[in-house]
């Protein structure tokens, strides 16, 4: 087995983003038709008039419930699957992304759209990549999202994905360098070519990160239990395995944060 090469990471500055991430007419009364001994009335009877301004019924906006649905379907089942504990939280829409990086062996973050630290949550989004050349191990080529991301050092979490595997790192900033977390199960392998596009699941609850692609469980990783446990910046991340012209080529769309209260 090869073994890895330590990932460097670039030193990256957060800049804090602001996030902006009935009443009806009255009925008129039914007339009685006149009977024959009826005398005609002198004064026309006065139709009574509303005295209400009737309002539009709202229509229902029919892609936004479909969107709620398939959130809460989604959650229900993160917790079927021991994900989570609970359909408690609130979601948030984050930012599509658009980056190239050639710079071999280092990652790189950038900001997501949400500027609150988050602990526990689930993060759903599509991915997209293409390398400018060949990689393979020991080198790395793709993107996703790190997450628990200390703000004063920049010590924290990375789960992206290349061409063979889901990247799982933890990253120490007093050595400038990123290593592999271990996994509980799950083969945490891909086999994808180049360019790449999948459907990417990120849970993390506790000690325990789980990663689905294209719907299917690839891999639970163990986290540390005496650090990196407290809420950090939620971000993107990019990692080049060339230095060949643009390296790298990412786009992340469609993304969405669960946040868990």
């Amino acid at each position: 087995m090869k073994k890895s090469t330590p990932i460097m990471y670039a030193v990256f500055v957060l800049l804090i983003a602001t996030i902006a991430c009935a009443g009806g007419a009255t009925a008129v009364p039914t007339a009685v038709p006149p009977t024959d001994t009826a005398a005609p009335s002198e004064t026309p009877t006065k139709v009574p008039t509303s005295t209400s301004t009737p309002r539009p019924t709202a229509t229902p906006n029919l892609a936004a419930t479909k969107e709620s649905e398939e959130t809460m379907s989604r959650i229900q089942s993160y917790v079927d699957q021991g994900y989570l504990t609970s359909t408690d939280g609130r979601v948030a829409k984050l930012d599509d992304y658009k980056r190239e990086y050639a710079q071999i062996d280092y990652l790189d973050f950038d900001l997501a759209g949400w500027d609150s630290p988050v602990q526990d949550f689930a993060a759903w989004a599509n991915v997209k990549w293409e390398n400018a050349a060949p990689v393979g191990a020991p080198q790395y080529s793709g993107c996703g999202f790190s997450f628990r991301i200390d703000p004063n050092n920049y010590d924290g979490y990375t789960a992206m994905l290349t061409n063979d595997r889901v990247l799982l790192t933890y990253c120490d900033s007093s050595i400038n360098r990123c290593g592999e977390v271990g996994k509980t199960r799950g083969s945490g392998r891909l086999k994808l070519g180049n360019p790449a596009e999948a459907f990417m699941e990120l849970v993390v609850n506790g000690t325990q990160a789980y990663v689905k692609v294209d719907g299917q469980f690839i891999g639970e990783y163990t986290l540390f239990k005496d650090k990196l446990v407290n809420p950090g910046y939620l971000l993107y991340s990019i990692i080049s395995g060339t230095n060949h012209d643009y390296g790298v080529r990412c786009e992340i769309t469609d993304s969405k944060l669960w946040i868990v209260k």
